[in-house]
């Protein structure tokens, strides 16, 4: 007796199934669906950040700083934390984003905050407008976020 493990794209599903019960000998043993949750939670972080660019919520450069932090803080369950503003930029690279800050940029921004989010205080600024500024960012990421990921369980329950 042989035991193969096989993959089938769900529209190949209902033929090799079909083709499975026709073989004398064959049993299907079990069968799970397999959810690409990685390639899910990278749209939805594609289209969270092209929402913030289209808002205009990214004034500066090193704003790409408070999303890293707060995924790094858990704010969005689907990520664990990045080692580095490296890191962090090389995944929103691989996924898309271009016309990214530098890391020293995200590094500096970094080192001037101080606390967990929503307490965030930084150092680096006297405006409260502007520390409200730079919050609201992250709660404009956590909308889009999870706008995005709401579009797509909308989708398979909808249909």
């Amino acid at each position: 007796m042989r035991q193969i493990v096989i993959s089938i794209d769900d529209e190949a599903y209902e033929p090799v199934m079909g083709v499975m019960k026709l073989c004398d000998g064959v049993e299907i043993v079990d069968e799970t669906e397999i959810v690409d949750i990685v390639a899910d939670r990278d749209v939805w972080m594609r289209q969270a950040i092209e929402t913030l660019r289209g808002n205009k919520a990214f004034r500066h450069y090193y704003d790409y700083t408070w999303i890293m932090m707060a995924l790094n803080e858990g704010q969005v369950d689907d990520f664990e934390a990045f080692r580095s503003p490296q890191a962090f930029l090389d995944y929103l690279y691989e996924i898309g984003i271009r016309n990214l800050p530098s890391r020293y940029s995200i590094s500096l921004a970094f080192s001037k905050t101080i606390d967990k989010y929503p307490n965030w205080t930084f150092i680096d600024v006297k405006s409260p407008s502007e520390s409200l500024r730079r919050k609201n960012v992250v709660r404009q990421f956590l909308s889009a976020y999870g706008a995005a990921k709401r579009g797509k369980f909308n989708k398979v329950f909808n249909k």
